[in-house]
C-alpha cells in the first residue's frame, strides 16, 4: 500500500471540454437507443416464500412482465428474451440520460465561470504607472509566485563544507541526490525554496526544521514540504527520521498532500524515477 494519498485536483480546460464531447456523443447514443425502444416498461414480481422462521422470510424472483401506459400488464415468459432485454436497457438509457443531461448543464456552468473575468486579473489590467499606488484585494497568480519566490526566508545555518554541491538556480545543498531533485524541479518549472525554515509546535512548545524543499503549489498557493531521507540503513537516522515524520503529522502535515518525502539504502538506492512520479502524483497538470 502506498504512503501516499490519491492528491485532488482540479482538472485541465482540456479535460472538461473532452468530458463535454464524450457526454454529447454519449447522450446523442442513448437518446437514438430511446427512439427504437418498445413501448411501455418491464416490470418483474415477487413472491414470499413460506419461511421456517423470521429470518428465512424472504422473496424470490417470480416473472417478468411488459407494463403499458394504460396500466395493463403482460407476462412475459421465456420466449421474450428479446423484448424482456430490450424493455431493461430501455429503463437503464432512461435513467442514464437523466444523468448525463444534469451533468453537461453543470459541466457547461462550471466552463461558463472558467471563462468569466477574474478578481485575480483586475491588477494586471492597471496600467504599470498607476499600479504602484494599488494595493490589490487579491494578487495575480503570477505577482503571487513571484514574490513567494523572492521573498526573504530564515535559512539553515551552512556550516563550512556541508553543502558542496551546485544547483542550475544558484543554491548549494547538500547532496547529489538533493541537486538532482533540485534542478529536475527547475528544468520543469517546480517554483521551490531550499532549507527554508518552517516553524512548528513540539508538546505545546515552539520549534522549528528545516525541510530540504519548500515547493509551492500554484493552484492552491500552498506550500508542500518536501525531504528526502538518504541514511535509513543508520539506526540514529532512522530515530530522526520518524521524529521529523511525527513532528510534521502533528502540525497538520499529510502525507501526499503537503508533505512528500523520498528515500533510499544501501539496498534500495534512490532512483529519478520515484522522485518523478511522486511529483507528478502531487501536481498531475505538470505531467499533462
Amino acid at each position: 500500500m502506498s504512503l501516499y494519498h490519491e492528491s485532488i485536483t482540479m482538472p485541465t480546460r482540456k479535460e472538461l471540454l473532452q468530458r463535454k464531447r464524450f457526454l454529447e456523443k454519449t447522450k446523442a447514443k442513448l437518446e437514438r437507443s430511446l427512439a427504437t425502444s418498445p413501448a411501455g416498461r418491464l416490470s418483474t414480481s415477487r413472491k414470499k416464500m413460506v419461511p421456517f422462521s423470521n429470518e428465512d422470510a424472504r422473496a424470490i424472483f417470480a416473472g417478468y412482465y411488459l407494463v403499458m401506459e394504460d396500466g395493463s400488464r403482460v407476462y412475459l415468459d421465456k420466449s421474450r428474451q428479446k423484448t424482456i432485454a430490450a424493455l431493461a436497457q430501455k429503463e437503464y438509457d432512461k435513467k442514464a440520460l437523466l444523468i448525463v443531461k444534469k451533468e453537461l448543464r453543470k459541466l457547461q456552468a462550471f466552463l461558463n465561470y472558467n471563462e468569466m473575468p477574474k478578481l485575480e486579473d483586475v491588477f494586471d489590467q492597471c496600467l504599470p504607472e498607476k499600479q504602484i499606488f494599488i494595493v490589490p484585494a487579491v494578487r495575480s497568480d503570477e505577482v503571487f509566485r513571484q514574490d513567494w519566490l523572492n521573498q526573504d526566508y530564515a535559512r539553515k545555518p551552512i556550516v563550512e563544507n556541508d553543502h558542496p554541491f551546485p544547483t542550475e538556480k544558484g543554491d548549494m545543498v547538500c547532496s547529489k541526490t538533493e541537486a538532482q531533485q533540485a534542478d529536475y524541479m527547475f528544468y520543469h518549472g517546480y517554483d521551490y525554496l531550499y532549507e527554508k525554515r518552517l516553524d512548528l509546535i513540539d508538546n505545546g512548545r515552539p520549534t522549528w526544521r528545516y525541510p530540504d524543499f519548500t515547493i509551492l503549489d500554484p493552484v492552491t498557493r500552498e506550500e508542500v514540504v518536501f525531504e528526502h531521507f538518504g541514511m535509513v540503513d543508520d539506526e540514529g537516522y532512522q530515530h530522526s527520521m520518524f521524529d521529523k515524520i511525527r513532528l510534521y503529522e502533528e502540525n497538520g502535515y499529510v502525507i501526499g498532500q503537503n508533505f512528500l518525502f523520498t528515500f533510499e539504502t544501501a539496498e534500495h538506492p534512490f532512483t529519478m524515477d520515484q522522485f518523478i512520479r511522486i511529483l507528478e502524483a502531487r501536481f498531475p497538470w505538470k505531467s499533462r
